[in-house]
């Protein structure tokens, strides 16, 4: 799964790069799940609406998010649930392909597959932060996002304390794995947002929404 900075690169395409700090709470709040602590696979799939290990069709993933949309008229509310299901489609497509890719052509040690995408991921987000120049803005806006509890889902609280979080892990520059990525490379993250920014947008407005 792509980490926070792709989830923000991919809202300020999708955006017209304006996203609205609602938007970008939702776009990272499916994964609020890991405040709970040691939390599951299958714990996880249910914020992101997996069902027996299958990610959700786009037919559920307009069910949901409409039956969201219809809770609330507010305009925070609506760009919130946008990004939750914004996050989760980039989740199913990076699986699909930048993931995909990365197994299939990781040379290295099978038991440290896992250790090494988690630190290339995590050097895609400080050079995301360090070379993007809406990178500070979106961390500002991240800060004051309005978080919204989504029953039965999620709670206000364990949003706001994962957006936290996350805060507090990308401003500590000593995060930074320091590395090249060999896999994770910088045309690979920027085809994956541009690709998905889009598709997204062609979603939306099937979906009958046209403008965010």
């Amino acid at each position: 799964m792509p980490y926070p900075m792709v989830h923000f690169a991919i809202a300020l395409e999708l955006c017209s790069r304006t996203p609205s700090s609602s938007f970008l709470i939702g776009s990272i709040a499916p994964d609020a799940v890991h405040v709970r602590g040691d939390v599951t696979r299958s714990e996880k799939g249910i914020t992101h609406f997996v069902c027996e290990d299958r990610f959700p069709s786009s037919e559920v993933l307009k069910e949901r998010c409409q039956y969201y949309l219809n809770l609330n008229v507010e305009t925070n509310w609506t760009d919130y649930i946008l990004g939750y299901f914004a996050h989760i489609y980039a989740d199913i497509r990076w699986t699909e392909t930048v993931y995909s890719n990365f197994e299939r052509e990781y040379q290295g040690e099978k038991d440290e597959i896992r250790k090494i995408y988690n630190m290339e991921a995590n050097q895609v987000e400080f050079n995301l932060i360090k070379r993007e120049e809406w990178a500070e803005d979106v961390l500002n806006k991240l800060y004051v996002g309005n978080a919204y509890s989504i029953e039965p889902l999620l709670t206000q609280i364990e949003v706001n304390q994962y957006r936290d979080i996350k805060l507090q892990w990308l401003r500590n520059k000593n995060n930074e794995p320091q590395i090249t990525p060999i896999y994770l490379k910088v045309d690979v993250v920027k085809s994956f947002v541009t690709k998905t920014s889009h598709e997204l947008n062609d979603l939306y407005k099937e979906w009958g929404i046209e403008s965010l």
